[in-house]
């Protein structure tokens, strides 16, 4: 477990800089014990932070890890990708096979909207405009 609430040096009343808090992304322990450090030093936290809830929100990303605000996400700048129409293919393939896997019942239910969507079409009267292609 580590928790720390360290002070900035520099900061002064004219600029006050908010103190860092260290907790190793995804460590309970130590972000529990920063959140109690709320009851234990109020004031000091107030006057570094603002509030109580700016000092809770610094808390909680630093459990979280502020990867994906430092670097983006998911995204790579160094090596881009580019999702070719195979590419999209493949992924709602596998996506699709994923989903029936969890999901016994959904293939069933999907095959009988699309078999109430060709009975409706067949006894359509030649006035109804389709805006849809029809399903292959």
């Amino acid at each position: 477990m580590s928790a720390v609430l360290e002070s900035n040096e520099a900061s002064t009343k004219d600029s006050p800089v908010p103190a860092t808090v260290q907790v190793l992304e995804g460590d309970w322990k130590a972000y529990l014990s920063c959140i109690g450090q709320c009851r234990e030093n109020k004031s000091l936290i107030v006057e570094q932070y603002g509030s109580i809830a700016a000092y809770q929100r610094a808390c909680a990303l630093a459990y979280l890890g502020r990867r994906a605000q430092l670097h983006g996400g998911v995204c790579s700048n160094r090596h881009p990708h580019i999702m070719t129409p195979q590419f999209i293919s493949d992924l709602a393939s596998s996506n699709r096979n994923t989903r029936y896997a969890r999901y016994p019942w959904l293939r069933t239910l999907m095959n009988l909207l699309a078999e109430i969507e060709q009975i409706q079409d067949q006894i359509s009267t030649t006035n109804v405009i389709t805006l849809v292609p029809a399903a292959k």
